[in-house]
This record gives C-alpha cells, sequence and structure tokens, in this order.
C-alpha cells in the first residue's frame, strides 16, 4: 500500500469524529428536503420511473403529489430506488460532507480541489451536497460512502466479518505506516518525529 493510500486510509480510522446515531429514514421527509430541481435531476436518470411526472408544477416542500406518484410505482421499484436515495440520505450530514471532502481530496489536484471544495461548499446544505456529489461526481461517490459508513459505526460494536489476513509487519510495511502516521500528525499540528526509533 503506497504512502499516499495509506495516508488516507489512516484519517479515517484515527480522527475522532462523534459518530452520529443512524438517521431515521422516510422517502416522504427525504423529498421534502431535497430540492425540487435535483429530484427531477434524480429521476431523469431513471428513465423508467416517474417519466411523465412536472417537477416545476409543484412547490418547494409540498411533496404530495410527487409522493403519490411514487407510491403508484411497482414495490420493485421503489425498493431499488430507496436503496440509493437512503445512502444520499445518510450522505446528507456534515460526517458525508467531510467524507466527500477528503475523498476529493485524494482525487484531485490542488487547484481542482480547491475549486471542488468552493463549489461544493456554496451549496444551500448537505442534501444538495450529497444529491449534487451522487450525480456529477460518481468518481468520489463511492469512497465517501465507504469512508462515511466506516466513519459513522460504532466504535464498541465487535466487528466478525473482516478478512483473515495476517499483518504485514515487514520492514517495508513498518517503514511504510510510520511515514502515514508521522504525515498524518504533521498535518494536525506539526507532531511527528523525522526519524523512527523510541
Amino acid at each position: 500500500m503506497s504512502g499516499t493510500i495509506q495516508t488516507h486510509a489512516l484519517r479515517h480510522v484515527v480522527e475522532d469524529k462523534r459518530h452520529p446515531m443512524a438517521r431515521h429514514y422516510s422517502t416522504k421527509d427525504f423529498f421534502r428536503q431535497m430540492p425540487n430541481a435535483l429530484l427531477a435531476r434524480y429521476f431523469a436518470t431513471h428513465d423508467d420511473v416517474l417519466t411523465d411526472f412536472d417537477f416545476t408544477a409543484i412547490k418547494e416542500t409540498r411533496i404530495d403529489a410527487l409522493f403519490d406518484a411514487w407510491m403508484e410505482l411497482p414495490e420493485a421499484a421503489r425498493v431499488r430506488l430507496e436503496t440509493e436515495l437512503r445512502e444520499i440520505c445518510d450522505m446528507a450530514c456534515p460526517v458525508g460532507t467531510q467524507a466527500i471532502l477528503d475523498e476529493a481530496e485524494f482525487h484531485l489536484d490542488h487547484d481542482k480541489l480547491a475549486e471542488f471544495r468552493d463549489g461544493l461548499m456554496a451549496l444551500p446544505g448537505h442534501h444538495e451536497r450529497a444529491m449534487t456529489v451522487f450525480l456529477d461526481h460518481a468518481n468520489l461517490w463511492r469512497g465517501a460512502t465507504r469512508f462515511h459508513h466506516a466513519d459513522t459505526l460504532s466504535y464498541w460494536r465487535k466487528r466478525k466479518n473482516l478478512p483473515r489476513v495476517a499483518a504485514a509487519v515487514d520492514p517495508e510495511s513498518l517503514r511504510s505506516l510510520e511515514a502515514a502516521i508521522r504525515c498524518y500528525y504533521r498535518g494536525r499540528g506539526g507532531r511527528g518525529r523525522e526519524g523512527g526509533g523510541g
């Protein structure tokens, strides 16, 4: 694993985030919180559902007609889309936005990162940020959702589904880990020694 990749992964493992409890999901509430224009863009990517629904005919947050149309969809279609909508909803929070920014930092060069960050933070809220990234930045979405999931796991619950892989304790792996930890702490306030040893 390269030092850059380790540093990226380490940031998510070491950083102390206040793990929020899982939020209750309701499709109706999600529709109410998401701007109509973004809902229209989302459903336009699924050409088999709500193709005749006029999003311009409903007022913001007044989504009863949309929810009625949603409930008219076949259950299989609702289940399929609800998986995505739940994921977007989960990312619509400060921890989700930070995971997106962290993933962007890993993928984008300095100038593009600054432009992406400014554009993302100019959006009015976390729901807009999550949906915009889902729609327009698929290359960032998958990694961001994985790190967000890891960041929001309860620290005290035993994990039983981790792969049975032997720890990499060879000198090269240890030096790489040491460099990643040093880089992490330097970025957090100038700590981190140059050399190894106790």
